[in-house]
């Protein structure tokens, strides 16, 4: 009987012990739930991580956000994604979304969205070793990439971690128990002395090697081509492109529907810098007004000095040159060709040193406080060649020019075109009250993630100033990225684009 009482006693005891703990999860479940959920806002899903990131500098640049620190890459499923994690209540995280949504519907970008901050994944790279000294890693990571196949050794970059060190990192952009099984077969492969791999936040930070250094150092010499042969070579490629016609059909319908006046002049090129060949060449080598396309040039006279060692490439300089290509700013456009000796010997200098590009260069004047350049001129043909140049690494410090290019913008060969997002653009515009243009590389990616570069050059020039400037600059701009789209469309069918 004492037993039987026991076991009663006993199974009282555990089914209240059950009980206690179904209270307590019941009560942290309700405390979770009375939480306030945060949020964040995500600008774009896409399978392709390269066109996340490239995607990331344009939103930073059009909504004034920090690129490295506040728009992320994350992940959630089998995408990456592009997010400002602000951590907030839903309302003010919808206010958030409202402001900034009126500027990307105006740029042609998809508007953000408001998603749950538990929704998506941080992602990770690996960092192994850390020292002052760059070339200390190199044996390191020749025995890292062997060890881990030509595939994962890829990932692997020696990157400046901050002020004073670099370290090689795996680049895996991996959630964390990926990561942390890629930081276990990396810690495998090391010797025993060597620090344990850690875990960083992946961010695209650029890598520095031997080769980058010597680029910037001394790029390489510009390759001279017989300019006959060039023109021969131009008229063979313009006989085998079917576009022309196609764009001059856009050019007849937008006059007929007077969106465009029938005495505009205007200059179209593509060149497909992968085949070597022109896809479209309208009045290629007919002169028209730079405006601001001059400034790329102005760029190439000054480091060609810098080359020579009759100037020299100081942080100032760099500063200048980033206001003079990326905000296009005039007084520091002046300033380098004030440094040049003005703008006839700065016209001198290219047609020299670099006639079988520049072709008929004008640079007349210097760039007036309002902006209202008319003199200085330049031909499609000339901006080809110049770009094409400039993307094989034949001008003096083309890396930089490259870079300075690439830097967040106003574009009218992407923004707002049938163009995919994820498409790099290195460009510069030109806009007066006569003018709207833009010329530049762009690379597209191929299905494979192979890049595929062309040049694009788009010219619309009038002889008055318009009754309406806003709706000549739309109506101008809209032509130009109706030709982007239709060179994307010809890549595409030549290069397997997506």
């Amino acid at each position: 009987m004492l037993h039987r009482e026991t076991n009663r006693g006993k199974s009282r005891t555990a089914c209240l012990g059950l009980l206690v703990v179904a209270l307590l999860l019941v009560l942290e479940t309700a405390a979770l739930a009375a939480q306030p959920r945060r949020y964040a806002l995500a600008y774009t899903w896409d399978a392709q991580r390269q066109r996340v990131l490239d995607h990331r500098q344009r939103i930073a640049a059009l909504l004034g956000l920090k690129a490295d620190t506040q728009l992320r890459i994350v992940a959630r499923e089998q995408e990456y994604g592009l997010v400002w994690n602000i951590d907030a209540p839903l309302a003010q995280a919808k206010k958030h979304a409202e402001q900034q949504n009126a500027r990307l519907r105006r740029s042609g970008f998809k508007l953000a969205q408001v998603i749950p901050a538990t929704s998506f994944s941080a992602l990770y790279h690996v960092r192994v070793g850390r020292t002052s000294r760059p070339d200390a890693l190199q044996a390191e990571i020749v025995r890292l990439k062997k060890g881990l196949g030509a595939q994962a050794g890829e990932k692997l970059a020696i990157e400046k971690i901050d002020s004073r060190s670099h370290a090689i990192v795996y680049r895996g952009w991996e959630k964390k128990k990926a990561a942390l099984k890629s930081a276990r077969l990396i810690a495998s492969l090391l010797p025993k002395t060597s620090g344990a791999p850690v875990l960083i936040a992946a961010v695209d930070r650029p890598a520095v090697t031997a080769a980058a250094t010597a680029s910037l150092a001394r790029p390489p010499k510009k390759a001279a081509g017989p300019v006959k042969a060039q023109k021969q070579a131009s008229l063979r490629q313009e006989a085998e492109t079917g576009l022309n016609a196609k764009m001059a059909s856009i050019l007849r319908d937008e006059i007929r529907k007077a969106k465009l006046q029938p005495q505009v002049r205007t200059g179209w090129a593509a060149y497909d810098l992968t085949t070597d060949s022109y896809l479209v060449s309208i009045n290629l080598d007919r002169p028209f007004q730079a405006a601001s396309m001059i400034k790329p040039f102005v760029a190439l006279a000054f480091f060609h000095q810098v080359d020579k060692g009759k100037a020299t490439y100081t942080r100032q300089h760099r500063q200048m040159m980033e206001a003079m290509i990326q905000h296009s700013s005039n007084p520091a456009t002046n300033w380098f060709i004030r440094q040049l000796g003005g703008p006839a010997r700065c016209e001198a200098l290219l047609k020299k040193e670099y006639g079988h590009l520049v072709g008929q260069i004008r640079i007349r004047e210097y760039i007036p406080a309002n902006g209202r350049t008319y003199l200085n001129s330049a031909q499609p043909s000339g901006y080809i060649r110049f770009l094409k140049a400039l993307w094989h690494g034949r001008l003096p410090n083309s890396k930089e020019l490259l870079r300075v290019m690439a830097l967040p913008g106003p574009d009218r060969l992407v923004y707002g075109a049938d163009v995919p997002n994820g498409t790099k653009v290195y460009n510069k515009t030109g806009t007066t009250a006569l003018l709207c243009g833009d010329m530049g590389i762009l690379v597209a990616r191929a299905k494979g993630g192979r890049a595929v570069p062309y040049a694009v050059v788009g010219i619309v020039e009038r002889s008055k100033k318009p009754a309406d400037y806003k709706q000549w600059m739309r109506t101008s701009g809209g032509v130009i990225r109706d030709f982007s789209a239709l060179v994307y469309e010809e890549m595409k069918r030549k290069h397997d684009l997506p």
